[in-house]
């Protein structure tokens, strides 16, 4: 079965708020739209986009949809400062993680040409300490949306094309892939904690607390 439109998050509840999903225009290239999702509070939509994107719908080949992003948190409501939740976060990549196939990718973007936030610079910091991808914010995120299997810390673009620097995480095709990705995370999360153990460095210190959130998702049955 192919995965929804992304017209289908329109009015999604998270949380306190709901999602506004709209198009800004096609990129020229078939089956590519640049899309925007917007959160709305009390009637009252978000200044700017949680999200922001290029997006190749499931039909595109010879990769079968993606989500090219850029990820704000916190966002504004009439200049009112918002931060999500982790609960919140959560439900909002779960959502936008369904409109990315098997196979599929979703990035996220740590470089921010102009806008900074601490999401980017935390991602950023922790990327340079050597700390794994999906323990980092950005990471999580990918992570909740399916899209973590593995991760491509894209530091140095290749070329003027892709962009700022990124996150990529791909949707295993397979739930055998899944399981040996997992397993794979599993034992980098180990060695990470580890080596780490001693240090009082916040990004660790936060990272660890990321590790151990995993670990106890990975044990339940």
């Amino acid at each position: 079965m192919p995965p929804p439109s992304w017209e289908t998050l329109e009015g999604l509840s998270i949380g306190a708020y709901r999602i506004r999903a709209c198009e800004e225009g096609s990129s020229g290239t078939a089956g590519q739209r640049y899309l925007a999702f917007y959160l709305e509070r009390e009637g009252i939509r978000s200044d700017q986009p949680i999200l922001r994107g290029l997006y190749a719908e499931p039909r595109s080949r010879p990769i079968p949809g993606w989500l090219d992003g850029f990820f704000r948190n916190p966002i504004s409501f009439q200049g009112e400062r918002v931060e999500l939740n982790e609960s919140d976060l959560r439900a909002f990549f779960q959502a936008v993680g369904r409109l990315i196939p098997p196979g599929g990718w979703l990035a996220l973007a740590y470089e921010t040409f102009g806008e900074t936030q601490a999401v980017h610079q935390e991602t950023d910091q922790a990327l340079r300490l050597g700390i794994p991808p999906i323990l980092t914010p950005l990471g999580m995120c990918l992570f909740y949306a399916r899209c973590a299997f593995p991760i491509r810390d894209w530091s140095i673009a290749e070329g003027w094309r892709e962009g700022p620097r990124k996150l990529q995480g791909f949707k295993p095709r397979e739930e055998a892939h899944y399981r040996r990705r997992v397993e794979e995370l599993r034992k980098e999360i180990q060695d990470f904690l580890r080596r780490t153990k001693e240090s009082t460095r916040p990004e660790f210190v936060r990272a660890r607390r990321r590790a151990e959130q995993l670990l106890a998702v990975w044990a339940s049955p």
